[in-house]
């Protein structure tokens, strides 16, 4: 009997595993990931140089991860794991505090910064500086500058980043906004602003600038839920986020 068991079993998953093979080989593969937002590997051309210098095996590879079936099912199953059993702080560099969503962004990335500034002050010296233009600089602060340091994950030095923005670009008034958010400010699953919390950034902004603040606006929630970037890369269960639309009369007047 036991032995009959295991010969079921033996032939079970040789069928399990053909399935697969044929489903990987046959099917046509998908395009690209809506959860993840990016494109998927795709079955990679046969050639005598691909399948002689291995290069065919490596992108099949990549393929038959991208394009396994249940992919999602499996990666969801993954999160849970990490998070629930083996009690890790994040999953794909996705951690959540307090039912936010946000990435480990460190250390301070000193190039793509001095090539950002580099690429701003080229834009004033050659567009601006002549005609006597008064700039102004805001710099954003990730979610992250809220939520990582106080719950213990790895923090940029957004003290050295701001730094470098007033060192590097002299002729721009430096705005700070940074106590005019906190991570409520931002969606949950995503890494934008909810609208209907930045009167006060913008005010503050608009007092730097020496303008009239920002008015009167109504709130219009969007019917649809909404599911952001960092909901298909953390892959896992989370309440969808509510859109709302800040409107006026010019805005309504906009075609």
């Amino acid at each position: 009997m036991t032995r009959k068991i295991r010969a079921i079993g033996a032939i079970l998953l040789a069928v399990l595993w053909l399935g697969l093979c044929a489903f990987a080989w046959l099917r046509q593969p998908d395009a690209a990931s809506v959860s993840e937002r990016r494109p998927l590997a795709q079955f990679p051309a046969i050639t005598a140089d691909a399948l002689s210098g291995g290069k065919f095996m490596t992108e099949f590879e990549d393929y038959t991860l991208d394009q396994f079936p249940g992919r999602d099912t499996f990666r969801r199953l993954k999160s849970l794991v990490h998070y629930n059993v083996l009690q890790q702080k994040d999953n794909n560099n996705i951690y959540i505090v307090d039912g936010y969503a946000a990435k480990l962004d460190y250390p301070v990335n000193t190039a793509a910064l001095d090539h950002a500034l580099s690429r701003l002050q080229f834009v004033y010296e050659t567009y601006l500086k002549e005609q006597g233009s008064k700039v102004f600089m805001s710099v954003i602060p990730d979610k992250s500058y809220y939520l990582a340091e106080p719950n213990g994950y790895p923090a940029m030095d957004y003290n050295k980043l701001f730094a470098a923005v007033q060192e590097k670009l002299p002729f721009a008034q430096h705005i700070d906004i940074t106590d005019c958010l906190s991570a409520k400010d931002y969606y949950f699953t995503d890494t934008h602003w909810r609208q209907e919390a930045l009167l006060p950034v913008a005010e503050k902004i608009c007092s730097a600038m020496g303008i009239a603040g920002p008015g009167v606006y109504t709130q219009t929630v969007v019917d649809q839920p909404f599911y952001g970037v960092y909901y298909g890369q953390a892959a896992l269960p989370m309440d969808p986020d509510r859109i709302y639309l800040m409107e006026n009369d010019p805005i309504r007047a906009c075609k």
